[in-house]
Parts: structure tokens; C-alpha cells; sequence
């Protein structure tokens, strides 16, 4: 999909960003690798499927349940970037915002210039077959994510979200989406109904691989 005229890119969108309103797919993807997005898992224990719908609220476009918003803290690790932030409460377990990139072959780094394996953006849609999603050249709000680690301020010293693969129902195929993570058992007033409030920056955790990466790049770097 084209990149969208500047009235509906959502506010602090960077120009140089391909907007998504929906995925976009490499044409190395096999049409056994489209087929493994396009059916949906089933949990053979309890003989539902496996992925959650992703709810009719989650609509094309820019999202009213997000703003991008510049890290303008020094002490935040992705200062002078942009962080998500929620521009309303949040409740727990809710999906978010899809994570909308391009659709790719996993592992598939150095092929022609068209190098996933060096993107910060890029996340695997269904491990077992192969397929991944990068948001680096294209994408929409939810690559705006950042990771909780050294963010300052935090009341604990957790993720407040997480990614998670979900059913798109309208285009019959997964998608992976930034979700609020469950109310904890001991959960108690306000926290039981709120999972992310309003004004508050959206966290996951990128996985200690994605760190452990990027400290052996810091390595080769400096020799």
C-alpha cells in the first residue's frame, strides 16, 4: 500500500516512513509460507483455535488509542527517538494496535540488499514456518514500541504490553499486535481495570536475544 497523504498519517509520523494501513509482502514469501499465515492454529487440548480475534475497534488507519510522542527525557534509553504512548486508558488484555510491516521470509538477511536480519523492527510472525515481519522501511504505529529496560520512572521494573499473534479475521491471515499484558492475580482496585493509563508510554520487552544481538554488534564495533 502507497504511503498516505499527510491529513491521515498519524501525528509525529516521519516522512521518510512508508505509513501501512495494511501488510505489505515480500515476493520471496513460498506459497507454502502464505499458507501457514492464512490458516489458523488450533489448540488440539481444548480444541479451539489458537489465536485471539483481532477486535473490530482495531480498524485501517491511525489508531485513537496510541500517540507517538519524541523521547525528550536523557536519562530514557531511546532518547531523541519517539516513544507509543497511550492517548487513553487501556484496559488489560487489550489488543492495542496491529504491528503492520512487511511480511517476509525469516532468515532471509543479505539477499540482494534486502537485509531483515540487521533490522531493530523485525519480529517473527509464525516461527515454525519461516515468516517474519519487519516494520524498519514500512510499518504503522506499533514500531514505535519501546522495550522497558532503563526507562526511567517505572513503578516496577516490568513491561506494561507485549507482542502477540492474533487472528485478522477481515483478511483471513495472522497478524502480530501490541497487547496490554493480563491484570496480575493480586491485582487489586483500579489495577483490576487499567492496564496502561492514559499518558502512560507502552513497554514490552524485545527478548534477550534482541540485547545479546546488539551487544555483540557494540563489540565488533569497537574492534
Amino acid at each position: 500500500m502507497g504511503k498516505k497523504d499527510n491529513a491521515s498519517l498519524p501525528k509525529g509520523w516521519p516522512e521518510s516512513i512508508q505509513y501501512l494501513t495494511s501488510p505489505i509482502y515480500s515476493p520471496r514469501l513460498t506459497k507454502a509460507e502464505l499458507a501457514a499465515i492464512r490458516t489458523r492454529a488450533a489448540d488440539p487440548e481444548v480444541g479451539e483455535v489458537g489465536e485471539a480475534d483481532l477486535p473490530p475497534d482495531i480498524q485501517p488507519g491511525p489508531s485513537s488509542k496510541v500517540r507517538i510522542t519524541p523521547i525528550t527525557d536523557p536519562e530514557h534509553p531511546a532518547h531523541g527517538q519517539s516513544g507509543l504512548f497511550a492517548a487513553r486508558d487501556l484496559k488489560p488484555d487489550e489488543v492495542v494496535v496491529a504491528y503492520l510491516g512487511e511480511v517476509h521470509p525469516g532468515g532471509s538477511g543479505g539477499d540482494g540488499g534486502d537485509d531483515h536480519a540487521l533490522s531493530d523492527y523485525d519480529l517473527w510472525l509464525d516461527r515454525p514456518a519461516g515468516v517474519a515481519v519487519d516494520a524498519a522501511r514500512a510499518g504503522n504505529e506499533a514500531r514505535f514500541v519501546n522495550d522497558y529496560r532503563g526507562v526511567p520512572g517505572l513503578l516496577r521494573r516490568k513491561p506494561n504490553a507485549e507482542f502477540r499473534v492474533v487472528w485478522d479475521g477481515r483478511r483471513g491471515e495472522k497478524v502480530m499486535a501490541v497487547v496490554v499484558l493480563p491484570a496480575g492475580k493480586k491485582a487489586v482496585g483500579r489495577a483490576r481495570t487499567v492496564g496502561i493509563a492514559r499518558g502512560q508510554e507502552i513497554l514490552v520487552s524485545y527478548g534477550k536475544g534482541f540485547w545479546q544481538q546488539r551487544m555483540a554488534e557494540v563489540v565488533l564495533e569497537d574492534g
